[in-house]
């Protein structure tokens, strides 16, 4: 066997080992299953598990901290939005605290298996909590900032078209304001129930469908789409206008 080989034959080992403390797929965060290794290749002592829950919490600890921070500095969070965030944040980083005790504190291997297994599957912080959050300031900062900004820019550039620079007006620029127009609709759709569709997902709906974000993921691309166009429609009337 090359030493190649043998890298990734080590390297897989190891990640089915660890996915092996908690038993296979609950203990990732993601919807991809993950293989179950030989029992020779399972940790089970007490005190891997224990290193193995410590590293769990940490993590997870390390980006609910800073997710919150990003949180609560973050303008284009509607109040209510910002609370639901912050509550689920919170939360889970309590959870993460309590859990790292929990685990340090167990006696047998079975209590610090069914412990570690919960820090997964009981909060889902990697594929719910900052994924949301995430998802929901975007779409906050769309429909909040970027699309009431390209709407009075699509009214100013009417008016001026329509006005003091009337001679400059073609047929190709009022196209591209009527494009800006319904690519603005569109990007207003799109993105509209998208922070509370995605705020709306806990662990338990997740667990019963890993695509319970898709939804909300799929409508703010098309929302981005939208306003890159609407954007490029903007730039190309500005520019002829300023002519």
């Amino acid at each position: 066997m090359s030493r190649r080989s043998i890298g990734i034959f080590t390297a897989a080992t190891a990640g089915m080992a660890c996915a092996a403390l908690i038993g296979g797929p609950a203990f990732a965060d993601t919807a991809t299953p993950t293989p179950t290794p030989t029992a020779s290749h399972a940790p089970k002592t007490l005190a891997q598990l224990q290193a193995a829950g410590a590293k769990a919490t940490s993590d997870r600890e390390t980006k609910l901290t800073a997710a919150i921070t990003k949180v609560n500095a973050d303008t284009s969070l509607t109040s209510s939005d910002k609370s639901t965030i912050l509550a689920t944040l919170n939360t889970d980083l309590a959870g993460m605290k309590s859990s790292a005790s929990a685990i340090a504190a167990d006696t047998t291997t079975t209590q610090a298996a069914a412990d570690l297994k919960k820090v997964f599957t009981s909060y889902r912080v990697d594929a719910v909590a900052l994924p949301q959050a995430r998802l929901a300031s975007d779409a906050d900062r769309l429909t909040g900032t970027t699309l009431p900004k390209l709407t009075k820019e699509q009214s100013t550039l009417a008016t001026l078209l329509s006005g003091k620079d009337k001679a400059k007006s073609t047929s190709a620029l009022q196209s591209d304001l009527s494009d800006m127009s319904a690519q603005l609709s569109t990007a207003s759709h799109d993105a509209s129930g998208v922070a509370a569709a995605a705020l709306a997902v806990t662990p338990t709906s997740y667990d019963a469908n890993h695509s319970a974000l898709s939804s909300a993921k799929s409508s703010l691309a098309s929302a981005r789409a939208a306003v890159k166009k609407a954007q490029a429609d903007a730039k190309a009337v500005r520019e002829a206008v300023k002519k």
